[in-house]
């Protein structure tokens, strides 16, 4: 299985504190996520995270498990895709050719998603239930970038990856995509 990065540099303005290490059903999300990435045979988990302060809540969450590596996110603009495009310039210097995405707000997710994902041909696998997830794609980091890179500003992470060879694979159960940004999603 390739590396994983998990992708947990946002503000966590609409929850009001860092979505990461939220409890659900009994664990902190990115937790959750890292053992799903974890089941799935990911060996070295990556976390992309904003700054000092937030790495370490973040690492007293994730300290049971080895293998771990923190990414600042460089980038001055702050976004999803610009923090996606700093830890993507990270991993390419680091050589790492291919990684599989998670945001850390996806506490239900299924590691036979990664699994499945595995099995894809192209540069870019997307897996989708109801709708297209990017932030779970399976990427070819170079590949990535560029289409990043190339992107306007306004493009949606969706569209910037479909510019690309891609694969999409859909999936059944929507239940496993529910991400987390309010507490009132942690109550549905």
């Amino acid at each position: 299985m390739y590396p994983a990065l998990i992708l947990a540099g946002g503000a966590s303005k609409r929850m009001g504190k860092n979505k990461a290490t939220m409890i659900v059903e009994g664990d902190p999300m990115i937790v959750r996520v890292a053992h799903a990435l974890r089941d799935a045979g990911c060996g070295l988990i990556l976390v992309a995270v904003r700054d000092g302060h937030q790495r370490q809540e973040i690492m007293g969450a994730l300290r049971h498990l080895t293998d771990v590596e923190y990414i600042l996110d460089n980038d001055l603009e702050r976004s999803a895709k610009s923090g996606l495009r700093s830890a993507l310039r990270i991993c390419s210097d680091r050589g790492l050719e291919r990684i599989q995405l998670a945001p850390c707000d996806m506490p239900w997710i299924d590691s036979r998603v990664f699994e499945r994902l595995q099995g894809g041909s192209r540069a870019v696998i997307m897996p989708r239930g109801e709708h297209l997830q990017p932030l779970l794609s399976l990427v070819d980091v170079e590949v990535a970038l560029g289409a990043l890179n190339r992107a306007s500003i306004r493009a949606s992470l969706k569209n910037t990856l479909r510019t690309v060879p891609n694969q999409i694979i859909d999936f059944a159960d929507n239940y496993c995509f529910r991400n987390v940004n309010t507490p009132s999603d942690l109550g549905q």
